[in-house]
């Protein structure tokens, strides 16, 4: 997801946390702390939830070492260099078991022209391919015309020995900005790993830097009821980062050190997906309404279904469960499913059609680089 839907990740996670600590304390003992404190307890949510990408993208991505570079020219383009660099690193990470890790650069031609070209991996054929594409123009990745080179000069192939894991698109897209590099890990069974921008969603998204991190809420608050709270706005915030972007492909590393590999995500989305932020974001902000009004002192509005019901304010626990599932069901659901409905009916009516494969993954993979946000 982009940077905001993460902020406001964080933000509907720390006002859950602050409902969980009015049931623990009791007589709105945080909220009323909180609104002296004009709320900043709630913005760490937020600060935290995108913390993760901006690790990654300020720090991490720059620490990052590189055993070849392949820094190619419009004037020295040789797309077997790039082939047989990548099957070079597969068989050496075999072979040396050792991590070996690959940058490829893109292209520039000028401000606003790259040449793009793409990188696969056959795993069953143990083949990396290489296809030198069109000159594009800047983020329209629009191709020029006469700008595609004869096959002879624009395809290549190399083969690599070891057994090679990759569960990324199998199809990488090289073509403006930054471009994306490879590390390649040895297994125990012989085979090799591939981990495309190995220093992004490694420790800097897993839940051990999140425990970390927690304790900052004492720092803040000291050990009181309100330390506790940042605790686990802190904690819970970071984590809600690390959900939301497991829905998409690549996954993140969950417990570093412990562990080292990621954990591939469910692949219900991708990062880039207009109708998945804008959603995600709607669904976000009414939840923040809605628990800001649930441990306010003055409640702006009430659920049907708890007068329907009888269900007093005072026992607090089942008097928010009601309000929160009538409220999901009657504010939340309806317009979300109706409005995807009538997004898809006018994209066929007009004969809008969603991104070709290449597209998606060039943008998702651009996504990825922090070329899009962060």
């Amino acid at each position: 997801m982009k940077g905001f839907a993460h902020f406001l990740a964080g933000l509907t996670t720390a006002t859950f946390v602050v409902v969980i600590a009015n049931m623990y304390y009791g007589n709105n003992l945080i909220a009323n702390a909180i609104v002296q404190n004009k709320a900043l307890i709630i913005i760490l949510g937020g600060i935290f939830g995108i913390l993760p990408d901006t690790i990654d993208f300020r720090f991490a991505r720059y620490i990052q070492r590189h055993d070849y570079e392949v820094d190619m020219d419009e004037w020295n383009i040789d797309p077997k260099l790039v082939a047989e660099t990548l099957a070079k690193a597969i068989d050496q990470a075999a072979s040396e078991k050792r991590e070996v890790n690959v940058m490829l650069h893109t292209i520039k031609i000028s401000s606003d022209q790259w040449r793009q070209y793409s990188v696969q991996f056959d795993t069953e054929n143990k083949k990396v391919i290489c296809d030198i594409g069109p000159v594009i123009s800047g983020f329209e990745k629009r191709p020029y015309i006469n700008s595609y080179l004869p096959e002879s000069k624009s395809h290549a192939e190399a083969s690599f020995s070891a057994d090679l894991k990759y569960d990324y698109d199998k199809v990488t897209y090289v073509d403006i900005l930054s471009g994306p590099d490879f590390s390649f890990f040895p297994e125990e069974d012989g085979s090799v790993r591939a981990d495309f921008i190995p220093w992004h969603r490694r420790w800097a998204h897993s839940i051990t830097l999140g425990v970390m991190f927690a304790p900052l809420g004492f720092a803040i608050y000291g050990f009181t009821p309100l330390g506790w709270t940042a605790f686990w706005i802190i904690m819970l915030g970071f984590w809600s980062h690390i959900l939301t972007d497991h829905f998409g492909l690549m996954g993140s590393n969950m417990f570093p050190p412990f562990t080292t590999k990621r954990v591939p995500g469910f692949k219900v989305t991708r990062s880039m997906s207009t109708l998945a932020n804008v959603y995600t974001n709607y669904i976000n902000v009414l939840l923040i309404i809605f628990n800001m009004n649930a441990w306010s002192p003055v409640k702006y509005f009430e659920m049907p279904w708890t007068q329907m019901l009888n269900i007093s304010y005072s026992n607090y626990a089942e008097w928010y469960t009601v309000s929160l599932l009538n409220y999901i069901i009657y504010y939340v659901l309806p317009p979300v499913l109706i409005s995807y409905a009538i997004v898809l009916w006018i994209r066929r009516k007009m004969g809008v059609k969603e991104m070709t494969d290449e597209q998606a993954r060039s943008a998702e993979q651009l996504e990825e680089l922090g070329g899009a946000s962060v």
